[in-house]
């Protein structure tokens, strides 16, 4: 019965670390935001894990597919394109192709499809693929506000916006007030990815920052991440995706977390039929969990909330402001001990299951 009860026990550490191997770098590799300008395309990582994301059972994942999928509705991904041979997508000029994996990673985790190994929070949903950078994953403000008029003139009415800038240039102002007249959901990234760099510009970003915007902030399993001010928090640091070549890689960094959100829209606009822009992003901020770093997005609330979407209430844009972002490696570790403590107290709890009984039936007389 020992015996059994150290393989259970074992098996359980096993699983944990497949769950979360995204924060292991023997594991997973990192995909980058950008690549320095000649530098090779990203290679394929070549490697999965055993089992399911963190992220997905965090967002309840299995109980919003019994309702949801995001069928019938089309994400635009404004980023570093998204390679259409590891991903079904549509994709406009060069953006079928992704020399830097970052923009394919966004999309998976928005649509990939349930049988492709690992899933989107919508599997259901297509995606667009918009080049919002350069090959090599440099964003300019008049390249984003491209892509945002290119989604406009394509119908999408939920655009994520997984690149982001310093600037407050008109150029992307005018984009974006652009999308939000046509009635597009503009879901954007309120920082860039964590890195061990210390030249990350503090923020505030763009076009996160700007009024009518989701923006959106990242969280790891652990459920800690960098609070920004009028921003919705998702799962974005450690989560998993599929990379360059179909193997899975590690994001980390609020794009990711805006893919999240971008997904938990096209649920409900899939499961509600027509609503507006304004509806979604009150669903989303309305019924988000309140934590203390700020509110968590909750997709089951947002997808079953009884709320009106009638549009009386106009939605509420805080100033963003990014926080300098912080090292990987504290997250990983956090998130460790998490897991660690809680497999710790389950060992022990199905240790005493085991010998309380046994002890009782010897009058607690040591085994021969």
């Amino acid at each position: 019965m020992r015996r059994h009860l150290t393989v259970a026990c074992a098996t359980l550490v096993l699983l944990a670390n497949g769950g979360l191997a995204a924060a292991q770098d023997t594991e997973l590799p990192q995909i980058p935001q950008t690549l320095r300008a000649g530098q090779p395309c990203t290679a394929p990582s070549g490697k999965k894990i055993p089992s399911a994301p963190w992220q997905l059972p965090y967002l309840g994942a299995d109980r919003l597919w019994s309702l949801s999928t995001g069928a019938g509705v089309t994400v635009a991904v404004v980023d570093t394109g998204v390679d259409t041979s590891v991903l079904p997508a549509d994709a406009a000029g060069e953006a079928g192709t992704d020399c830097v994996g970052h923009g394919t990673v966004v999309a998976s985790l928005i649509a990939a499809p349930s049988s492709s190994g690992i899933s989107g929070l919508a599997p259901g949903a297509r995606v667009l693929a918009l080049r919002g950078t350069d090959k090599f994953g440099a964003a300019t403000a008049s390249s984003i506000a491209t892509a945002l008029d290119a989604a406009v003139s394509a119908g999408v009415r939920i655009i994520c916006v997984a690149a982001a800038v310093t600037e407050a240039d008109p150029v992307l102002r005018q984009a974006v007030d652009r999308a939000i007249a046509a009635g597009a959901l503009v879901v954007a990234a309120a920082g860039r990815d964590l890195t061990t760099a210390r030249d990350v510009p503090p923020g505030p970003y763009y076009p996160a920052a700007f009024p009518g915007v989701l923006a959106v902030t990242a969280l790891g399993p652990d459920g800690k991440g960098t609070p920004v001010p009028g921003a919705l928090a998702a799962p974005g640091n450690l989560v998993v995706g599929k990379g360059p070549g179909g193997g899975q890689v590690v994001g980390a960094g609020p794009a990711f977390a805006a893919a999240h959100v971008a997904a938990a829209a096209a649920l409900i606009q899939s499961y509600r039929g027509e609503v507006t822009a304004s509806d979604l992003a009150r669903r989303l901020r309305d019924t988000a969990s309140p934590q203390a770093g700020g509110p968590v997005l909750d997709p089951l609330a947002a997808l079953t909330s009884a709320a009106t979407t009638d549009g009386a209430a106009p939605v509420h844009r805080e100033p963003v402001a990014v926080l300098p972002l912080p090292d990987v490696a504290p997250v990983r570790q956090s998130a460790f001990a998490v897991v660690g403590g809680v497999l710790v107290a389950v060992c022990l709890l199905g240790a005493a299951a085991v010998v309380v009984p046994r002890g009782r039936r010897r009058g607690w007389r040591a085994g021969r």
